[in-house]
């Protein structure tokens, strides 16, 4: 049985996005909303997304440095 391609995968991924973006541009132009509006609603979802992916990967790096504390802390009391 023959595996997709990389550049069938890339081919499927880019034609799905430019279906989304063709089904948006059209609801878009239906509702009457200007662009500026859509522009500002795009640009305050992606800071959105990303103020929640830091507060995430900074709540982890917290997570790991109590973990490997608390880790040397019980291997400290087995030592001594």
């Amino acid at each position: 049985m023959k595996q997709n391609s990389l550049a069938s995968g890339i081919i499927i991924k880019l034609g799905l996005g430019a279906a989304l973006l063709g089904i948006c541009v059209w609801c878009v132009a239906k509702i009457g909303v200007s662009l500026l509006a859509v522009a500002g609603v795009y640009i305050l979802v992606r800071s959105v997304i990303k103020i929640i992916r830091l507060a995430v990967g900074i709540l982890f790096s917290l997570l790991a440095i109590v973990f490997l504390v608390a880790l040397i802390a019980v291997v400290a009391v087995f030592i001594f």
